[in-house]
């Protein structure tokens, strides 16, 4: 039996992005191919009632360093 796996992501996410660049190590651990599928994560969030975490926590101090810092890890 073969087994696929859904990748949905949103071009506009850079942690979509990064999860993209090692989804082929995923697929060769796990054997199983992976189907791509674009998403708009605004969309999702709408439709679920929520926020994008820009806006959900925007009031969190040094959000922003603490992204570049994991930018810069990766």
């Amino acid at each position: 039996m073969t087994i696929s796996l859904d990748f949905c992501f949103d071009f506009a996410s850079p942690n979509a992005y990064f999860a993209y660049k090692v989804a082929p190590n995923t697929e060769r651990a796990m054997q199983a191919p992976f189907n791509y599928i674009p998403v708009l994560l605004g969309g999702i969030f709408k439709a679920c009632d929520n926020q994008a975490p820009m806006l959900a926590f925007a009031h969190i101090k040094n959000k922003p360093d603490y992204e570049r810092l994991e930018i810069e890890r990766f």
